[in-house]
């Protein structure tokens, strides 16, 4: 390509940076909501970042398919929150750790999204706030990854190569999108 990850992500997005990716795969906690916000006691969880929203309708439109992959606990719903701000309908597959007996970063909990993609490890990608959870385990699987981080890597981390650092999940967009996927 001849750019460097950063000035394609902002000319394109990541998923054009990545190639051909027909599912994207959301974390929920620090990935679709605001960092630091305050959990909504309804919920039982903070809820869903209004930009993220916006994001997340774009991706939707454009035909990829979605799925959150989320580690739970047992007293949570995402679907709650997802149903609040409107977008329960993007999601084809909600995965959650509790319903399911097995948590990121199990390998069962990679394959368990890999069939929830209905294609090709090569062709999803993950996105989330979690290093290990987020983007090391889901590269140990096949799959690209996104990591979220607002203010850039920790003291200590190093991005795994393969992986693609993000400050916001409205940078997984891209145009120009055919919608030619499965």
């Amino acid at each position: 390509m001849g750019l460097g990850f950063s000035a394609v992500v902002g000319t394109v997005g990541v998923v054009a940076a990545v190639g051909r990716v027909s599912c994207v795969v959301f974390d929920y906690g620090s990935t679709l909501t605001v960092p630091g916000a305050k959990v909504d006691p309804g919920l039982k969880m903070r809820p869903v970042d209004p930009v993220a929203i916006v994001a997340l309708r774009r991706l939707h439109t454009a035909g990829l398919r979605l799925v959150l992959a989320s580690n739970t606990k047992t007293e949570q719903d995402r679907r709650l929150a997802l149903r609040r701000a409107g977008i329960e309908d993007v999601f084809k597959v909600v995965l959650q750790s509790a319903q399911l007996g097995v948590a990121k970063p199990a390998p069962i909990f990679y394959r368990m999204v890999i069939a929830a993609a209905g294609c090709a490890p090569e062709r999803i990608l993950f996105v989330g706030d979690n290093m290990a959870g987020d983007v090391v385990g889901p590269l140990g699987q096949g799959m690209s990854a996104a990591l979220v981080r607002p203010d850039g890597l920790g003291p200590g981390e190093v991005l795994p190569g393969g992986a693609k650092m993000i400050r916001h999940v409205r940078e997984v967009g891209f145009p120009g999108h055919n919608g030619d996927h499965h």
